[in-house]
């Protein structure tokens, strides 16, 4: 990953470019903004950049240390990730990342750990790493992605450079999709409308034909919820826990969809929707709903994974808020 291959993030790219220009590289950093706005990408070409050998406002993406970087085989590159079956960062993973830390690079010029999603990590883990933040060892770099600031601990906040990371206009997505990456105009604008300013996004699914078919799959779960009834509810709630890889961008994907009956609703503006190969669909499940009931499908989705952020059973926490989508109370996770 390169640069280069990052969507529409000038700003957040130049600070990094800057501090590499300049060799004032920062020993921490937070990457924050919505995902899928290319933090993780800019992480990994900030990752391959501070290796390459060859660097001049960009990694080559040939030499030894930049292929290894992209391969995710260079010792001295680790992303820190929730393990698997797991929706959290534990104590356990930062207390490794700091003994790692304290002997500095094996082979490169820098030791980078990459924390996706930085968010993940419980309190008592976040403690630990700020023992790193404090004492930083030399060559060292630290990346944080995460939504928002808010989710991580004053003091871990202070003691990073943020990096703040924005939504790109439609226009702007879609003619980059067309220009950099030879999507066809048709379904360049289908991809940039069902981004929702999320460049990085749209170019991952521009590449992945799968992810488009993930989305529809979730779309369709839902609308047979809405005309079925429960038990096609309790099916959906089945089917978007079942990966847990794409679980917070399926509830994504379906935050968008309810969010596009309410504006319809509301509006009659079709320039307005994000599922715009699903206008028909929309006209139709809008008339059924009233903006009150729009609604609290919008929070019940939104208090759903904020719990599944907290390590509450994901299958849990879905059928309790499809349960409760026309009932008025608050999803399970929250007191």
């Amino acid at each position: 990953m390169r640069f280069a291959d990052v969507l529409d993030q000038h700003h957040a790219i130049g600070l990094l470019r800057s501090a590499l220009r300049s060799g004032r590289v920062h020993h921490a950093y937070l990457f924050a903004g919505p995902a899928g706005t290319g933090r993780s990408e800019t992480a990994a070409a900030f990752a391959q950049a501070l290796q390459c050998e060859r660097y001049q406002e960009d990694s080559c993406g040939v030499c030894e240390p930049c292929r290894k970087v992209a391969s995710d085989v260079h010792p001295d590159v680790r992303w820190v990730r929730p393990l698997e079956g797991k929706t959290t960062i534990g104590i356990d993973q930062v207390r490794e990342v700091r003994r790692e830390a304290a002997y500095g690079p094996h082979e490169g010029r820098w030791k980078t750990f990459v924390f996706c999603p930085a968010d993940a990590m419980l309190a008592e883990a976040q403690n630990s790493l700020l023992k790193l933040l404090e004492e930083p060892p030399e060559r060292v770099v630290l990346v944080l992605v995460v939504e928002s600031a808010q989710a991580l601990l004053p003091t871990v906040v202070s003691r990073c450079q943020l990096v703040r990371f924005n939504l790109v206009p439609i226009s702007q997505i879609e003619h980059a999709l067309r220009v950099q990456f030879g999507v066809d105009p048709a379904r360049a604008r289908v991809l940039a409308a069902l981004s929702a300013g999320r460049a990085a996004r749209a170019a991952a699914w521009s590449r992945d034909p799968e992810a488009l078919r993930d989305r529809d799959a979730v779309v369709d779960s839902l609308v047979r919820a809405e005309r079925e009834g429960l038990l096609a509810a309790l099916q959906a709630c089945e089917f978007l826990a079942q990966d847990r890889s794409r679980l917070l961008e399926r509830l994504e994907v379906a935050a968008l969809w309810y969010r596009d009956l309410l504006v319809w609703k509301e509006t009659r503006d079709p320039s307005l929707l994000v599922n715009v190969d699903r206008r028909e669909q929309v006209e139709e499940l809008s008339e059924a709903l009233d903006p009150r009931a729009l609604r609290r499908r919008l929070d019940a989705l939104e208090e759903a994974r904020w719990a599944i952020r907290r390590n509450v059973n994901p299958r849990l926490a879905l059928e309790a808020a499809f349960l409760r989508f026309d009932a008025g109370e608050p999803a399970v996770g929250r007191t």
